[in-house]
């Protein structure tokens, strides 16, 4: 029951011009509520558009530095030479005197040699 309906009814005492003419506003009211419900609703984009803010806002927050973090890590690791010093994530300190594909020999202490994976060198220390 609309609107109008409603006030029809409630008010009895009105004059059969303006009854008729309520029942007439009445009978135009779904085609109106329709059009009124269809210009509502918005578009398919701009229904959109909150997630595709979101996405670019994680792309600039979380995967673009990550994409640039790893890269800088796997410059570090090709960059590596005999007699840098470094540090792994571990901790230990060193100075690097083999350098192969995947694997690095470092020397923490005069005879002291260990090898480590290039992804544990966590810095090179400036010289």
């Amino acid at each position: 029951m609309s609107y109008i309906n409603v006030l029809a009814q409630a008010a009895p005492a009105a004059a059969p011009a303006e009854a008729a003419a309520v029942t007439t506003q009445s009978a135009a009211t779904p085609a109106d509520a329709a059009a009124a419900q269809a210009a509502e609703q918005p578009g398919m984009f701009s229904s959109f558009l909150p997630l595709i803010l979101l996405v670019v806002i994680f792309y600039f927050l979380l995967i673009r530095p990550q994409q640039k973090r790893a890269k800088e890590d796997k410059a570090r690791q090709d960059g590596l030479k005999v007699d840098d010093e470094v540090v792994t994530i571990g901790g230990l300190h060193g100075i690097v005197r083999d350098v192969q594909e995947s694997t690095v020999l470092l020397e923490l202490a005069p005879s002291v040699n260990i090898r480590v994976e290039k992804v544990a060198i966590a810095r090179v220390k400036s010289k």
